[in-house]
């Protein structure tokens, strides 16, 4: 299982708080019970001060699912490169791992601008156009938001209509603006 996270996205936070799902196969425990996480030193790349883990986070009792938690950290060389953080469940007196292919996670990790995965073909036919690191950076600056995962329909269209306006503010003012390629920026929105 991996996952991928960009301190780009969280503004000038300077740590993400990651839920780590963890699965029970079985009967509920009768009583708590700490499950061992291990960093898997020889797949990770990232530098031990960008993270913080729990190794013995608790599972409670009468549950099948828990979440541990994980603190990434932002470093300096999360704006250069992308880092990577392999985290393997493992046993213990208590609990055993499951199947090989459910006990670990990788995360990705960076400061660096990418695609976000909101930015999908549904965005990009009715709302913003086509993604350029350029527009995206604009459009949060304009918008003040970063991520539309967590937007209804009608939020995400006014935001975008907000951004539009922008755009033609700045063209009326004979300043318009400028996408990487040299050509005007527009979005397709409508309104």
């Amino acid at each position: 299982d991996s996952l991928t996270y960009s301190f780009f996205f969280y503004g000038t936070q300077e740590e993400i708080k990651v839920p780590l799902s963890m699965q029970l196969v079985g009967l509920p425990l009768a009583n708590d019970a700490h499950v061992s996480l291990s960093v898997n030193q020889a797949l990770t790349t990232a530098e031990p001060d960008s993270y913080l883990l729990d190794t013995e986070p608790v599972f409670r009792k009468d549950v099948l699912e828990d979440t541990a938690y994980l603190l990434l950290k932002k470093t300096a060389l999360l704006d250069t490169e992308e880092v990577r953080l392999v985290i393997d469940i493992v046993a213990n007196e208590m609990l055993k791992p499951g199947q090989s292919i459910y006990t670990r996670k990788v995360i990705r990790f960076s400061s660096l601008v990418s695609q976000p995965l909101w930015w999908d073909e549904v965005v990009e036919e009715s709302l913003l156009g086509e993604y350029t690191e350029k527009k995206f950076r604009l459009f949060m600056e304009v918008t003040r938001v970063g991520d539309l995962t967590g937007y209804s329909e009608s939020e995400r269209w006014s935001m975008a209509r907000k951004f539009k306006y922008y755009l033609i503010e700045q063209e009326e003012k004979g300043n318009p603006v400028k996408d990487e390629d040299g050509a005007d920026m527009t979005v397709p929105v409508i309104g």
